[in-house]
């Protein structure tokens, strides 16, 4: 049973609710609500409908629609030239070589080269030349990995002083927690509580969270995520950088620094919404 359940299991206890779980491994659990069974698999939920999962899921797609209403770090998207025929409608940049030419007219160097569909921060690489930016192209379009994309996205690199993700249930702040890295060491991954010895520590800081809740409600307003995480960057000058969004969050890392009462809570929020 992964943390996410165990912590909807016991909410659910302590709501008196009715579950039961239909796998062995635990991570498949219905829900009885009223005269409702909610299904919760994994780290998903019943909030979310399927082409929510996908805008966040598809981080091109996710930026096209909300670059308009919130920061975001300037972001351009790539089709792997050696994509089949059936995808040639649109593709731009025949070879590798003039996707790199497309990208360095549009960014600078140092770089974020990333898959469009992804997480656990696989595949993204922070690219200081052209050398490195070519690399990341081809490990990003190598069809014999588990790591392949069909897109790669070009992003504006962010000098980040403080990273967190905020956690949003119907477009109303749950909680945030940012992460700690002092101390750590690099794991050759740039998703930072992936990080030896890294934490995520909860803000209780009231002007703070109100500061990412005001950043964020833009976003809400153009089109409701029922359920998200955010992840949000505040660079050196103060400024909040929307990252991208996660419409199934895991609470491993906030449950391992703070205790599972966090996200106990949570999930009785979300069972009183059902």
């Amino acid at each position: 049973m992964n943390k996410n359940i165990k912590a909807l299991t016991k909410a659910c206890g302590n709501l008196n609710i009715l579950f039961e779980n239909y796998h062995e491994t635990n991570n498949l659990v219905s829900v009885h609500v009223g005269a409702n069974d909610y299904v919760f698999v994994n780290w998903t939920t019943p909030l979310n409908s399927q082409s929510i999962m996908q805008l966040c899921q598809d981080k091109d797609y996710f930026y096209s629609y909300y670059r308009d209403v919130i920061n975001m770090p300037k972001t351009s998207a790539f089709l792997n030239p050696y994509s089949d025929e059936k995808y040639k409608q649109y593709l731009h940049e025949k070879t590798v070589y003039e996707i790199i030419n497309a990208i360095e007219s549009h960014h600078s160097y140092p770089m974020i080269i990333k898959k469009n569909r992804g997480s656990w921060g696989a595949n993204v690489f922070k690219v200081k030349d052209r050398r490195q930016l070519e690399k990341g192209l081809l490990d990003i379009f190598n069809m014999n990995s588990f790591l392949f994309d069909y897109i790669c996205l070009a992003q504006d690199y962010i000098d980040i002083e403080k990273e967190y993700r905020a956690i949003f249930l119907s477009g109303e702040l749950q909680f945030c927690y940012y992460k700690i890295i002092d101390g750590a060491i690099y794991t050759d991954n740039l998703s930072p509580l992936h990080w030896e010895g890294s934490k995520a520590k909860l803000v209780s800081d009231l002007d703070e969270k109100k500061f990412l809740s005001e950043f964020c409600a833009p976003l809400f307003d153009k089109l409701m995520i029922p359920f998200c995480g955010l992840d949000i960057a505040r660079d050196h000058l103060g400024r909040l950088w929307l990252i991208e969004a996660n419409s199934s969050p895991g609470f491993e890392y906030i449950i391992e620094g703070e205790g599972e009462e966090i996200a106990v809570r949570l999930y009785e929020n979300i069972l009183r919404t059902l």
